[in-house]
């Protein structure tokens, strides 16, 4: 049995690696003059349930979208690795998104503030747009001060120090769950649902674009016209 194990161990770990870069990487599909070249820099907040870029592009094809994201990914680990950081350089970007450990930016504001920072720094020289993904409220890190009230502070002192636009999604989730609060839009550990996502992606797509998300007929599987309808209307009145 151990020498059966010993056979295949090395089969079971390239399967493991494989997995975790695809869902680290996603190239965008070729797009023909985009409107917009938008890269996510994240972890799986940004990865699940398909992919806010996957979603963005979905709710306006025009937008050509990538991704770097890897399981439970800081911005820290993002400029060690040097993988996003050489994306960023090899291409040309309109807008860079770039989504914090879902925790750090309240438990460890300095760390934050300090890769974020560098991000921008490297952004800007290639002449893109940066945008700070505000993530929101954790159920399970409320006694460590992970909610809506001061991540949204922490995020947006942030963006005016860096001054660089943030993508509010944490006050949307908040907006939704005071006027519709059966509406799941994440779990215990705060990673999102569907509907969760899809209001992150209408929130980046009206940040991004200037437009409001109203009116856009993708609707991801799960999601009803209704609740598609609802959560546009709560990304386009969250500022």
């Amino acid at each position: 049995m151990i020498r059966r194990l010993l056979r295949i161990a090395p089969f079971l770990i390239l399967i493991l690696l494989l997995i975790f870069f695809a869902c680290a990487t996603r190239d965008g599909a070729a797009v023909s003059n985009p409107s917009a070249q938008v890269l996510f820099i994240g972890n799986s907040y940004t990865y699940l349930n398909g992919g806010l870029d996957v979603m963005l592009s979905q709710i306006d094809p025009s937008i050509s979208t990538e991704r770097i994201a890897g399981a439970g990914y800081r911005l820290q680990d993002h400029w060690n690795d040097r993988h996003a950081l050489d994306r960023i350089r090899t291409k040309k970007w309109t807008h860079v998104v770039l989504q914090e450990q879902s925790q750090l930016p309240v438990v460890s504001a300095a760390e934050y503030m300090e890769f974020a920072g560098k991000f921008s720094s490297e952004i800007r020289l290639k002449g893109a747009e940066v945008i700070l993904l505000m993530t929101w409220e954790r159920p399970d890190s409320i006694s460590y001060g992970v909610t809506t009230e001061n991540m949204a502070n922490r995020i947006n002192e942030a963006g005016r120090a860096l001054k660089v636009k943030v993508a509010p999604a944490g006050l949307a989730f908040a907006r939704s769950l005071e006027q519709k609060p059966d509406l799941t839009l994440y779990t215990t550990d705060g990673h999102p649902t569907i509907h969760g996502s899809y209001l992150a992606a209408c929130v980046l797509y009206k940040v991004i674009t200037g437009k409001s998300p109203v009116q856009s007929i993708y609707s991801p599987p799960g999601i009803s016209d209704k609740d598609r309808n609802f959560l546009q209307q709560i990304a386009s009145q969250t500022n």
